[in-house]
């Protein structure tokens, strides 16, 4: 590893705890509902006129909460906040299972479909609040959470419909990923055994994502969990994402640690296949890739960068010479297109390298904040 690199990795951590968080934590947060702002406009104030997501609040709760305990931010009473608002406006406002997936800029119900996607993100709000609190409600949540995924989500073929409402017909990994992810963070909080055997399910389920030969991790699914391609085209045409195949290697080398197993070779099946189609050599990432290696989206969003840095952090533990070159590749470009001096960034990017949308999403800053901090302990002051 290069001095140069770790440079690169402070000059990111310096961005983040200094500029960006101190932001994030002041104007985007809305101390009078005692949550988080959805988006900020490019002069870094609120847009307050748009429905709340649930992804979000539990998205930002969990920042906190992690950066609390690295002690890039004090937030511990945030944290505590936001957490209970969340339980208080969106669990059974209108008295029926589950989480709402958002609220109005009144307060009130803005959809009230009970998503899988969020639900995910709340059991990690959840492991975090608990890591930085120890407020044993959080554990409580969570379980009722699961259990209430057992009882109103389950597809008849293993696994998760999307919304509690909806059918089997259109099965989705991405959802899954992120449960996998927040059962590997319960885990981690707690010890408890019960979230690595949660775990375990979800990763026979990968088995089911990914396709050999290809090597590639299919995002769509009719009931029988069989890959769905676009309509009227072949099997070719299957659709993955070179940001959820660097995601899943990184979450894959956790779930090894968790269970001190060797390392998953799925992982590195799909980090080659991802920087060998996906990925140029100054880290250019495409959002979407059909399975015969064509670019079927050419735009370009920050977040597969975040999880191209976290998975070389793996990459580079395990001894691949490269990752090294390829986190800096990553950081550098993530840097220099999307990340603003003032604490903002750009969402995404045309395939002409202009910004796509004028607002910031707050949902982004979980994929910036978790990449700089793994780049920090893998390169970086924090280094493991």
């Amino acid at each position: 590893m290069t001095s140069g690199l770790a440079e690169t990795v402070a000059t990111a951590r310096s961005w983040l705890v200094e500029t960006a968080l101190p932001l994030w934590l002041s104007r985007g947060r809305d101390a009078s509902r005692r949550g988080f702002h959805e988006r900020l406009d490019f002069d870094g104030q609120p847009i307050a006129a748009l429905p709340r997501r649930l992804m979000v609040q539990a998205r930002q709760t969990y920042v906190f909460a992690h950066a609390s305990m690295l002690g890039w931010c004090d937030a511990r009473a945030t944290v505590s906040a936001a957490f209970a608002a969340m339980i208080e406006d969106y669990l059974e406002p209108d008295g029926r299972p589950g989480w709402v997936f958002s609220l109005g800029p009144d307060g009130r119900i803005g959809d009230d479909r009970r998503d899988l996607y969020a639900h995910g993100f709340v059991l990690l709000a959840c492991a975090w609040v608990f890591r930085l609190t120890g407020d044993e409600r959080a554990i409580l949540i969570a379980d009722q959470t699961l259990d209430l995924l057992d009882r109103e989500f389950r597809a008849k073929a293993g696994g998760y419909r999307d919304c509690m409402t909806g059918d089997d017909q259109n099965l989705r990994q991405n959802p899954h990923m992120h449960l996998f992810e927040a059962l590997l963070a319960l885990f981690e909080a707690t010890g408890a055994p019960r979230y690595l055997v949660r775990a375990d399910e979800i990763h026979g389920l990968l088995r089911r994502f990914f396709i050999p030969g290809p090597n590639i991790l299919a995002e769509y699914f009719d009931a029988a969990w069989k890959p769905i391609a676009p309509t009227g085209q072949g099997a070719g045409s299957v659709l993955w994402e070179p940001g959820h195949h660097c995601e899943w290697a990184w979450l894959l080398q956790r779930y090894a640690d968790a269970h001190g197993r060797a390392r998953d070779p799925i992982a590195a099946a799909l980090y080659q296949r991802a920087y060998q189609d996906g990925i140029t050599i100054d880290a250019l990432i495409a959002d979407e890739m059909s399975g015969d290696g064509n670019v079927t989206k050419s735009t370009r969003r920050a977040w597969p960068l975040t999880e191209a840095i976290k998975a070389n952090v793996v990459r580079h533990q395990a001894g691949d010479p490269a990752a090294a070159g390829r986190a800096a590749a990553a950081i550098t470009r993530l840097t220099r297109d999307f990340l603003r001096p003032d604490g903002l960034w750009v969402d995404q990017l045309d395939q002409d390298g202009r910004a796509t949308v004028d607002y910031v999403p707050a949902s982004t800053l979980y994929h910036i904040f978790l990449a700089i901090a793994e780049a920090d302990a893998g390169f970086g002051a924090g280094r493991r």
